[in-house]
């Protein structure tokens, strides 16, 4: 693969994952609860973000829900994935998306259902995209 655009995923894709990955956060959560005592809410948030920072980097740049559905985050370089650029996409990716109270998600959607890339705001924020395409 030469070029980013040889392989980008569309919308539909990665919101299957994305459901896909959420559900089986919801549930980690409510363990949490069972477990430990603590708000449900809290504990999503700490676990997703461990979860969607982490996950990728041990994983080849796929969280459970992506590799169901046989895709993965890849740099822009094809790079290995590093914590910083995981960072970049998880956690500040986030944090704007909340401050902007979803703006930046439906710029975001209309970005992956447009551009030739695929690339989402996190994605252009963090040299990532998200691609069919598997490493050797």
């Amino acid at each position: 693969m030469n070029s980013i655009t040889d392989s980008p995923v569309g919308i539909i894709e990665r919101s299957f994952a994305l459901l896909i990955d959420w559900g089986i956060l919801v549930f980690a959560s409510i363990m949490a609860y069972i477990i430990f005592g603590n708000h449900v809410l809290i504990n999503l948030q700490v676990i997703a973000i461990v979860y969607f920072t982490f996950t990728p980097l041990l994983w080849r740049g796929y969280t459970i829900g992506k590799r169901v559905l046989s895709i993965r985050i890849a740099r822009v370089s094809y790079r290995k994935l590093t914590f910083p650029t995981m960072f970049l996409r998880e956690v500040i990716g986030v944090i704007l998306y909340q401050l902007t109270l979803g703006l930046l998600t439906i710029v975001s959607i209309y970005l992956v259902t447009t551009r030739d890339d695929r690339r989402s705001i996190h994605d252009i924020i963090a040299g990532t995209f998200v691609t069919s395409h598997h490493p050797d």
